[in-house]
Parts: C-alpha cells; sequence; structure tokens
C-alpha cells in the first residue's frame, strides 16, 4: 500500500462513534505549506506581541491594575519594557499595539479554511465549520474596525459577539471532530476549551490573547495538512 492509500484510509476510516468525512479534496501542497508557515510565524508574533499590546493596555487604562492579577505582573514588565511603550501617548500606543491582532486573525483563519478544504466535511459537521469560519470572519472584520477605524466601541461590540459564537459554536464542532478521528486532536480540544481559556485570560491580560488557541490551534492543523498534502505529492 502507498504512503498516499495510506494517508487516505487513516483520515477517511469510519469510527464507532460517528462516520468520517469523505476523501479529502487536493490540497496543493506549496499552498499548505506557505498557509502553515505563515500560521506558525503569526501564532509565535500574536503570543508575544499580545503581551506589548496588553501593557501598552494598562499605562492607557491604570484601572486595569485594581486586578490582584494584573498588577503583580503587568508593572514590573513596564518598567523593563518602559522603551518601547513610553515612544508616544498612552492611547496612541495602545491602538498601535492592538493592529497586531489583524493579521494574526487573517492567518488563523487561512489556516481554518486549509483545514476545512483538506477535511471536506459534509452534513452537520459541515454547518459546524462553517459557523466556525464565519464567525472568524466576522471577528477578523471587528479587529480592523476597531483599530483601523474611529468607530471602536461598534466594533469591540461586534468582536465579543464573534468570540461568544466562536466559544460556543467551538464545544459541538471541537466534539464531533474529536469522535470522528480528526488529527491532530490538539486543534479540537483547543476548540472545546474556548471559553474557560476566554474567561481565564482576560482576567490576566488584554482580550486579544483569548485568541491563542485559535492562532495554534489552526497552525498545527495547518501544518498537519502540510505534511499530508507533501506526502501525497511525492507519492503520486
Amino acid at each position: 500500500m502507498s504512503d498516499r492509500t495510506m494517508i487516505a484510509a487513516r483520515d477517511t476510516a469510519p469510527v464507532a462513534n460517528g462516520p468520517a468525512a469523505p476523501p479529502a479534496p487536493h490540497v496543493a501542497s506549496r499552498t499548505a505549506r506557505l498557509i502553515a508557515v505563515i500560521a506558525w510565524v503569526m501564532a509565535a508574533f500574536g503570543t508575544v506581541a499580545g503581551q506589548l499590546h496588553a501593557l501598552s493596555r494598562v499605562a492607557a487604562h491604570p484601572e486595569d491594575l485594581e486586578s490582584p492579577v494584573v498588577a503583580a505582573w503587568a508593572p514590573p514588565a513596564i518598567d523593563v519594557l518602559r522603551p518601547i511603550l513610553d515612544w508616544g501617548d498612552p492611547t496612541l500606543v495602545y491602538w498601535t499595539y492592538g493592529k497586531i491582532w489583524l493579521p494574526v486573525a487573517l492567518a488563523f483563519v487561512a489556516a481554518a479554511i486549509l483545514a476545512y478544504r483538506a477535511r471536506g466535511p459534509v452534513g452537520a459537521e459541515r454547518v459546524l465549520w462553517l459557523v466556525q469560519l464565519g464567525a472568524y470572519g466576522v471577528l477578523a472584520l471587528a479587529l480592523a474596525g476597531d483599530y483601523y477605524t474611529p468607530w471602536t466601541d461598534t466594533f469591540f461590540l461586534v468582536g465579543l459577539a464573534a468570540f461568544l459564537v466562536i466559544g460556543v459554536g467551538g464545544i459541538p464542532l471541537g466534539i464531533v471532530l474529536l469522535r470522528r478521528g480528526f488529527r491532530p486532536r490538539t486543534t479540537a480540544w483547543l476548540l472545546v476549551v474556548m471559553i474557560p481559556w476566554f474567561v481565564v485570560v482576560t482576567e490576566v491580560t488584554s482580550m486579544g490573547s483569548a485568541m491563542l488557541p485559535l492562532m495554534w490551534g489552526w497552525a498545527v492543523a495547518a501544518e498537519s495538512v502540510a505534511r499530508r498534502a507533501a506526502g501525497a505529492a511525492v507519492a503520486a
């Protein structure tokens, strides 16, 4: 049995808890690899630069220090990183660093679409995927409006609504993926825990970091797709 046949058999074999998706459509290996690399880079970038955004928020909104958790880590970090936090008005610095979230979101949206296309879901699973992808698109739009337009308050609410859909909708999608043998399982689990993660992370850092499970989860999924696509290209 060739590598390509084994890959197809593994990805489409039914499991006891429900039917798997049909054979995945062809995905160009170069495209998949490019998306995976961008997703990895932006996940790492968002993880680090996102904390600069959080610290700049504390400088612009000192009331955040009323949280004991924020008060424990933010002031020492601000002292160390002051040269890259004090270069302008605190509000300007905050909104400038906030602009990082749009490209980060676009990267994981692209990775999620890649995983969706590679899986080719049908039926109820397809609906769950489309709900998630639609919410990701709305979230990206909200981030663009929040940090690139004057209508911050309106788009902030849009972003909250998108997070709600992502958190609630991620639970059934993640469970379905786990039951149907989706790989990597890490992605499915990160979808399931989005709501508790959101609650915890917003107590510690900025709300943008609530996207961390999406950044890393879909980067892992894109990497898996890229490797399978490369293996199929070699076997062809």
